[in-house]
């Protein structure tokens, strides 16, 4: 069983806090890391990775298959976190 977000800002919460969550969306696993910048990939494919300085920026650009993490958050299917 998965869990899930319940709205953006426990999602923004959760990565402020915990800092590391993977999830899957659409058949695909993604590995998201906060430190000083926010790196995200799909699992064990640094081909893809992507980063980010702030939080912010990352909300607003990053896409999974077209469509805004923001609008993602809670629908993302939390394997770890």
């Amino acid at each position: 069983m998965y869990d899930v977000y319940n709205s953006l800002d426990e999602f923004i919460d959760d990565l402020k806090t915990v800092r590391e969550i993977e999830f899957e969306h659409n058949d695909k696993h993604y590995s998201l890391l906060y430190y000083d910048k926010i790196y995200i990939c799909e699992y064990n494919k640094p081909e893809t990775e992507e980063e980010y300085d702030t939080i912010e920026e990352f909300l607003n650009n990053y896409k999974i298959d077209g469509t805004s993490i923001k609008d993602l958050a809670t629908r993302i299917k939390v394997i770890f976190h």
